[in-house]
């Protein structure tokens, strides 16, 4: 039975990943800020350690859905602020990944999938640390995906959620900016928790076998045209 390896895994994200790992018969491990709903260790954002329950285990696949996110901009942020978002979405994988490669708890030819954003590419106004953090990010991937290739032929890759119809998305952006994404989106219709889930399975399972070093935008669309 393949094994997963998830921090961030309580979140609606990180839940809608779990349970489509679930459903394919995967065994979970799962890391998150505090323990709870079934998680198996607690990993602050700024941790730069890992249980030692994770030792001696194999992991055909890592999933990174952690992050922190806020409304700021150029004129009005607070360097604090964003020190704490790129520690959050950037330096707390690379930490994680080095031990993780340290312990040899990836199997060769392993895959690992982060969670990035549609402002990894694009922005908006009052996005700025939260862009500059996943803008880092796509740099990590492909990174990562050379050295690890290099190192054990490990796949890593990016997904690049647009906006996902989930009380954070409806607590940070207006109403009128909700409207205006499902109505600029060729489908005509907001992502789904269930849609970034199928995309981290795709890109974590044995189905995935070349891609490698890729962030992949998952928004209907949305990026690539606009209704007029």
């Amino acid at each position: 039975m393949p094994e997963l390896l998830i921090f961030g895994g309580t979140g609606t994200l990180g839940g809608a990943i779990k349970d489509r790992f679930t459903q394919e018969g995967w065994n979970l491990t799962c890391g998150t800020r505090s323990v709870k709903d079934n998680c198996d260790f607690e990993v602050p954002l700024n941790s730069q350690k890992i249980p030692d329950l994770i030792k001696g285990k194999e992991f055909d696949a890592v999933v990174f859905a952690q992050g922190a996110n806020i409304n700021d901009s150029v004129q009005n942020h607070e360097r604090d602020e964003l020190e704490r978002l790129f520690s959050a979405n950037v330096t707390f994988i690379s930490d994680q990944l080095k031990i993780l490669m340290g312990w040899d708890v990836i199997k060769r030819g392993g895959r690992v999938t982060i969670l990035s954003s549609i402002w990894e590419v694009l922005t908006r106004q009052e996005k700025m640390a939260y862009s500059v953090t996943k803008a880092a990010v796509g740099g990590l991937v492909r990174s990562m995906a050379v050295d690890l290739g290099a190192a054990k032929g490990i796949l890593v890759n990016g997904i690049l959620p647009g906006i996902v119809d989930t009380p954070m998305s409806r607590g940070l952006l207006k109403p009128e900016q909700i409207d205006a994404v499902q109505n600029g989106t060729p489908t005509g219709k907001l992502l789904v928790p269930a849609d970034i889930g199928n995309t981290v399975y795709l890109l974590s399972c044995e189905l995935n076998t070349a891609i490698s070093g890729q962030s992949i935008l998952v928004d209907n669309g949305f990026s690539i045209a606009r209704k007029i």
